[in-house]
């Protein structure tokens, strides 16, 4: 369910590792409204450093909207952790979201409006 890639660097395992359990929590709360998590690490200026670790995630979901969300900082770790924290925000939104229009819409059926 989850994909893990890696562009410009070797993917080691403590980065994989890193990355699936920040999404755990996402998984545990939402995981039968998601088909497929992808995410994309790159590193573009591999040792001279600066702001080019990227964490590009993309959320399938089942009848809903997908959820793509990216972060970029000098730290490899602190971009899994942000992009990782606002992928499962945006997740949350999106069922809440599909969940108040279902209420809504029962509510006018059983009101016979």
């Amino acid at each position: 369910m989850i994909d893990v890639q890696a562009r410009n660097f070797s993917l080691t395992e403590a980065i994989n590792n890193h990355t699936h359990q920040k999404l755990e929590s996402m998984l545990h709360h939402f995981g039968d409204k998601i088909l497929k998590i992808i995410v994309h690490l790159s590193d573009d200026n591999g040792p001279k450093g600066g702001i080019d670790k990227h964490c590009h995630i993309h959320v399938e979901m089942k009848k809903m909207p997908t959820v793509v969300i990216e972060d970029s900082e000098e730290n490899l770790y602190t971009a899994i952790d942000k992009a990782t924290h606002r992928a499962e925000r945006a997740v949350r939104k999106s069922v809440e979201k599909v969940q108040t229009k279902a209420r809504h819409i029962d509510k006018s059926v059983i009101n016979g409006v």
